[in-house]
């Protein structure tokens, strides 16, 4: 008798346990693939923000498949927030202000996309000071005008 209970017994602990397993796999999986997706986003507005600043051609689509092979669920965008200082205090404010984000919506489709998991929602915004000191950008032309003036005030001297 007492060898059935423990038959019985190790089928209910299997019951009980098996479940509880998978659930803790599933958020290991979970948890791990939004950290990932999450890192990439956050590499994907960073460089998104340098390109505006230093006015390079647009890579939006390829950032876009950087972070999910079929990109369709991710956004990638840029913005110029005005200007800011770079230099000191007599050189003027340069348009170097840059803002970037990254969105990614990402269903779990690997896992059938279940109804009771959330879709992984991640939005990584990166503001940075980049420029262009280009000929033809503004700050170019303001520090230019600048240090002609110093040079010209010179030489009048």
């Amino acid at each position: 008798m007492r060898k059935r209970r423990e038959k019985g017994q190790a089928l209910v602990e299997a019951a009980l346990g098996l479940p509880i397993l998978l659930i803790l796999l599933l958020g290991a999986y979970a948890s791990t693939r939004t950290a990932i997706l999450r890192s990439r986003a956050e590499s994907a507005s960073f460089t998104e923000a340098l390109r505006i600043g230093r006015n390079l051609p647009g890579i939006e689509r390829d950032l876009s498949r950087s972070i999910l092979p079929a990109g369709e669920t991710v956004d990638v965008r840029s913005d110029r927030e005005g200007k800011s200082r770079l230099l000191p205090a007599p050189f003027p404010l340069l348009a170097g202000r840059t803002a970037a984000a990254a969105e990614v919506r990402y269903p779990w489709r690997e896992i059938g996309n279940p109804r009771w998991l959330a879709t992984a929602n991640i939005l990584q915004k990166t503001e940075l000071d980049a420029d262009c000191w280009g000929k033809a950008t503004s700050s170019g032309k303001s520090v230019r005008r600048w240090i002609q003036g110093v040079i010209l005030l010179g030489a009048i001297r």
